[in-house]
Formats: C-alpha cells, structure tokens, sequence
C-alpha cells in the first residue's frame, strides 16, 4: 500500500505522516542508503553478548572491492537472546592521526558517528543464543554500500549485534559489538610508500637452578610445545619467509633448549658451546623422550628460519648494564660483563648464527643516557626504547630513531605503544594486523613519511586464530614497502634532537652491588675450577653463562631472590671445589725442632684434579715445604709426608691449603697445631750450667767423703 500525500496546503495528518515516514525509512534500509546511529558509547554496560572478529579481508579499503567480516558471537549470560542480527557500522569520515587512531582502539567508547550498513543482503543472522552457546556470523558489504566519505585515513569498524531480549523487548542498542580498523589510501594520495619494518623477538625467562637445569623447565617445553606461544610466534614468522623481517634472540633461550634436548646439564654438560664441533638440531637422540624432541624440533625450526633472516641478539640472559657499570661494582662488573660478552659470542656461533647487532633492551624499554653508555660495554650498538624516556616523542615521529649517547651516535628503535595488540574484540594477531596497516597508512599519508618499526611484546601470544588473520597481507598495498630494519637505522634514522632520560617516577633500580659481586664469584670460582681440572672451553662459557643469568636484569622486581640465587650460583661451584680435600691431624708434636707427618689430598670428583698444598703459619720461624702440584685420580687420596722446621717456637697454628699450579687458593683449608719440644740457646746454657754445678757439688762431696773416711782409717792414725 502507497500512502496518499495531503493535497497542497492541506496540513498532513498524524496518521497519514506516521505512514509516510515508516515508508520511507523502509524504502532506505532496504536500500542500504540510511543506517542508524550505532555509537560503541557504553559499550561496557550494555554488552550482553560477546563478540570476536576472526577475520577481516581487505586489510585495506579498495574502491569497488568488498568488505568480509567472519567471527563468534557467545552469550555469557544466563538468559536466552533471539532473532540475533550482526550490521557493520562505520563512520562517514576517516580518522587522519595516530593519535586519534592510538585513542579509539584503547577506548573503544569515544568513537562516535558509527552509521549502520542496513541493506539487508549485508545483515548477518545468527538465530537464537541460548546460555553458554556460541555461534558464527559473515558479513560482506560492498564498499559502495559502506557509506564513507572515500577520504583517505583510518575508518573504525565496529561489528554490532542487536537481538530480542526474554522479554520481548528489541532495543536499538547493540547488545554485543567488536571493533577494529580499516585503513584506506586513494590511489593519488602519495607520493612514496611506508617503509615498514617487523621484528620477531624470541625471549623467554630463563634461569638455572644449583645443578645447572633450566629452573623452569616445564613452562619453557610448554612454550615451544605445538599450540604453545613461542610455537605460534615461530608459525606467524614462517608464514611468510619472503618477509625481510628480523629475528632477535636471546641467547640463553637456545641454550636452554639445547640441553633440554640433549638432556645434559651442568658445567660437563655434552654438546655445550665452545666444543669443537657446532650444535645440529637436526640430529635426533638415541631413546629421545617427549620433552627432548620438542625441545630439539622448535629449536631446530627456529635456527633455520634465523639463519635465512637478519639475527639481533640481546647479551645472552640480558645483565643489568646499569648495575654492572656503576662505579661501586668496580671490578665485578668488569667481570661479569666481559663474561656476558664470552657467553654471548660463544652460544650464537654454536648454531651458525650471523649477527648484525647486539641489541639492548632494558626492561620495559626504560633507561637514559649514562645506563645506554654502559650497555655498550656488552656490545650493544643499538637499543630498543620506551617513548617515555623520550620527551616530546609522538606517533608522528619514526620508529627507527638515532640518539645521541656520551657524544656518539646510537640507534634506537622505539617501543611504540600504538603497535601492539591491545584487543578491542578482534583476535591478537588480526589486532596487531590491522594496527600496523593503520600506522603505514598514516605514514605514507604524512609528508615525512616516519618509519615504521614493530617489535613485538616480549610476551605476545598469536592465539589460536593466528593463521585465520592472515598476517602477512599486511605488506599488499602499494603504499607499503616492506624493509629490514636495519635499512631504517644508520644514516636512515630520525636524528633524535631531544635527551634519552628516566621517567618521573621510575621504579626501574638496578640490582644491588652484592648481587653484582656473588655473580662475580661464579667466575672466580669457575677459574679456580679449570685451573684444577684443566683447561676446558665449554666449562667456562658454562661459568661464563651463569654469571650473566645471575645479574639478569629480570631480578630487579624480585631483588631478594636475585641475590639468594647468585649466591647459590657461586655455592654451588664452592661445592664442586671442595670436593677436593686436604686432611691433616689436628695436632703435630716434633720431637725437637724438626720433624714429619703426613699430609692426604682426596679427590671426591669423578675426574682427576691438579693439585698441591701449601700451608700457612702464624709464627714466622715455623717453616713447612708446599706439596708439589700433582695429578690426583677420581676417588682417589694421596699421603705425603712433609718435614716441619719449628725453629724457636714451641706452638704454632698452621693452616694447609689446596692450591692450583697457577697459585690459586682452592677447597676448604685444614687447619692443625704444630708443638715443639725445643727451648732457646739461652734455657740450654742454664741448664748446662746447672747440670756443670750439680756435678761439681757433687764432686767436691764425694772427694770429702773420701777425706773424712782417710782420716777415720787406722793406718791413717
């Protein structure tokens, strides 16, 4: 039925306006010409249903192509929802900032102007939701149908669910929605593309306990188990090889790996860096168990696909260079920086591994000059940093930055907060997609052209819809050119004019002194270690190792373990030297000023050490010859017997100490008494004299006797 119109000048009806105006409006919607007003204002407290977006294709807008949305629609509530109906809504003008864009994906609230796409072959039914039930929907709208102004920009999308509540009540207000963004460049709209950049960061904590065994290995397996988050990371990455993206390493990470697959720890662990031969992945082990073939097949997949690519690496276990530096660690920190720069090199050459730099990355990406100046004592030549530490820094500015650190150049990559995958709805990585898209539209858009540099989070999990999201579709449009990331960095940089400096507030300490110093005791008593055992490479990049995880900086938010482990780090090679003893009774009497007694070295170890004694005398005139360094077989004990000069002392504390050929202090000292029976020249002299005198007097009474009895005699008379 067509409603009649009121003859002119014939003032319409109530009824007759009510008519016109439903006509209308179902003429238009069928039409797809009007949407309603679907703003995501209050979305927290009107969503009923939760809503997920799959997929997304284009990543980018094209003239006369189409818009296809996939996704989930679940209701957590315990009320049944019908009739479940899914519009996509846009607005009609673009977002043309960064910080705009940065805005709307962190509160989806505030984007407003969102019209509805109404044509009913570009609504998606999903029936009836009842409690705890989960459904699909599609949509699919032409872009002439999106109702956009065609300006170049970013255009929020938001999906929208409208259903009929128990009640029978049909609001207008969506009770589920998703959004994420669409970018769009018109085909005049540049004049050079975005230079965009990936890096793929493969880190993991990771940290020994006393016997040398990853402390958390069951998490590390889980990880880089199939289905597990460095698994996915590993997956994302290798779906698109022909991608110049960079890898960047910690070392410690496929060290870790490695002897979880060799099932070999410790400081005699096989196949440990600084052997002869290099690590093979691909060689499997003879009654290879679960744990190890998972742990031998991501690495082996991981050093293949860094091997093809452009390798970053942190210094292996990410020492606090800050702490390390500061002039109280003195020589500790020199210690334990040159090993960190030893366990660095000696780990990525034993999986074949070309590094390009040696990257720093203080936690959260929070530092300043003095702290980046002291990580190049590490080797690094570039760092990844937070925005915060760099004042006046926005989203306009490049990724890829150079500052100035002590008077010298550095590259820098900044954090940018804007870049990771802060979830309004769509799956992470299809979040992280859509987000890059975004700011490689606005940078070919911008007349500088910043560059574009994603690091993903330290702990970013594709998910389980990774490959659903299609990442690498990213790279498409003709506005992107996909480079390394080094072809940003150098020359190509953004000269950073501003100070690299701590946030007000900063809660980023180093470790303490006496964490520094335990750490350092690691390779003191590793040293004393190869100079008993010999020389051996792999043992030393094993002590080498453990310092560097001792001054993790991932310690600084658990300060009291950070210390507690170092300790027991240097503990624990403590008690592997003192396996070796050296015994001697307590107490040594000489017969005079000179005599013997056996000394014992026992060899606790299953291999043979090098040893000798050397013993320590509180009295300068007790003198006792050092036991000559000699080889002791596993198991074994060796008696000597050493000569003792007392000279004038009667009683003297000795100490006897195991020693290496290199003059190094090792074990546990034995300390014992040496008593002699020897008095001084002068005690002889009295004593001579006395025994002269006790002998004349008796003399001179014997020659009286002999006198009186004369006399007595009758002959004598």
């Amino acid at each position: 039925m067509t409603p009649t119109c009121p003859s002119p000048g014939q003032p319409p009806t109530p009824l007759r306006a009510r008519a016109l105006l439903v006509s209308l409006l179902v003429t238009l919607l069928g039409l797809g010409l009007v949407g309603t007003t679907g703003p995501h204002a209050d979305a927290a407290e009107s969503d009923q249903l939760s809503v997920t977006i799959d997929t997304l294709s284009p990543t980018a807008l094209r003239s006369g192509g189409s818009v296809t949305v996939t996704g989930r629609i679940s209701n957590p509530t315990e009320r049944t929802w019908s009739r479940v109906r899914v519009y996509l809504a846009l607005p009609s003008e673009p977002l043309t900032t960064t910080r705009s864009v940065d805005s709307v994906l962190a509160d989806p609230t505030t984007v407003g102007g969102l019209r509805r796409v109404t044509a009913l072959d570009s609504i998606g039914t999903a029936g009836d939701l009842s409690p705890g039930d989960t459904t699909t929907f599609r949509l699919e709208v032409p872009f002439g149908r999106l109702g956009i102004s065609g300006a170049s920009g970013v255009y929020p999308v938001s999906v929208q669910v409208l259903a009929t509540a128990p009640n029978g009540t049909r609001s207008d207000d969506a009770v589920g929605r998703a959004l994420t963004v669409l970018p769009y460049v018109a085909d005049d709209a540049v004049d050079q593309p975005a230079r965009v950049s990936v890096v793929w960061p493969f880190v993991d904590p990771v940290q020994r306990d006393a016997d040398g065994l990853p402390a958390d290995a069951d998490a590390l397996v889980q990880a880089v188990s199939p289905g597990g988050r460095l698994d996915r990371l590993l997956a994302l990455a290798r779906a698109d090889e022909s991608a110049p993206a960079t890898v960047l390493v910690d070392p410690a990470l496929l060290d870790a790996l490695r002897d979880i697959a060799l099932d070999s720890y410790g400081p005699s662990r096989a196949g440990g860096p600084g052997g002869a031969a290099a690590y093979d992945p691909d060689q499997p082990v003879e009654e290879e168990t679960d744990t190890q073939r998972v742990a031998r097949s991501f690495l082996s997949d991981l050093v293949t696909y860094a091997r093809r690519h452009t390798v970053w690496t942190l210094p292996y276990g990410r020492p606090d260079a800050a702490a390390l530096g500061r002039p109280a660690a003195a020589e500790s920190g020199q210690a334990v920086t040159q090993a960190a720069v030893r366990a660095t090199e000696a780990t990525v050459s034993q999986f074949g591994l070309r590094v390009a730099r040696t990257v720093s990355w203080p936690p959260n990406g929070i530092t300043n000059r003095r702290r980046l100046d002291r990580s190049r004592a590490l080797g690094a030549d570039a760092a990844l940093l937070s925005p915060d530490v760099l004042r006046g820094w926005s989203p306009a500015d490049s990724d890829a930055l150079q500052v100035e650190v002590d008077g010298l150049p550095m590259d820098a990559v900044v954090l940018d907060p804007g870049l990771q995958p802060v979830t309004t709805g769509a799956g992470a990585t299809l979040a992280l997609r859509q987000r890059l898209a975004s700011r490689a539209a606005l940078s070919a858009l911008s007349p500088t052209h910043p560059g574009v540099v994603l690091v993903a989070d330290p702990a970013f999990d594709p998910g389980n819809e990774w490959e659903r999201a299609d990442f690498s579709s990213v790279f498409d449009p003709a506005w992107v050119r996909p480079v390394g990331t080094d072809a940003q960095l150098g020359d190509a940089a953004q000269v950073w004019e501003g100070r690299v400096r701590l946030p007000g507030k900063s809660k980023q300490r180093p470790i303490s002194n006496d964490q520094v110093e335990a750490s350092a005791e690691i390779l003191t008593g590793g040293s004393a270690l190869d100079e008993m055992l010999g020389a051996s490479t792999s043992r030393s990049v094993f002590f080498d190792q453990s310092a560097a995880l001792a001054a993790s900086q991932g310690w600084r938010q658990a300060r009291t373990r950070g210390l507690e482990h170092a300790q027991s780090q240097a503990d624990a090679v403590s008690s592997i030297l003192d396996e070796v003893t050296v015994s001697v009774t307590s107490f040594v009497t000489l017969s005079g000023s000179s005599g013997r007694f056996p000394v014992t070295i026992t060899n606790g170890l299953d291999v043979p050490v090098t040893v000798g004694v050397r013993f320590f005398s509180e009295s300068p005139s007790t003198r006792i010859p050092d036991v000559e360094v000699t080889e002791i077989s596993p198991g074994q004990s060796l008696t000597t017997t050493v000569t003792a000069e007392a000279g004038q002392a009667t009683t003297s504390a000795v100490t006897a100490s195991l020693v290496t050929a290199e003059g190094t202090i090792v074990g546990v000292p034995a300390p014992f008494t040496v008593r002699s029976s020897v008095v001084g020249r002068v005690v002889w002299v009295f004593l001579a004299l006395a025994v002269l005198l006790v002998v004349v007097a008796v003399a001179r009474r014997v020659v009286r006797a002999r006198r009186r009895r004369r006399v007595a005699s009758p002959e004598g008379r």
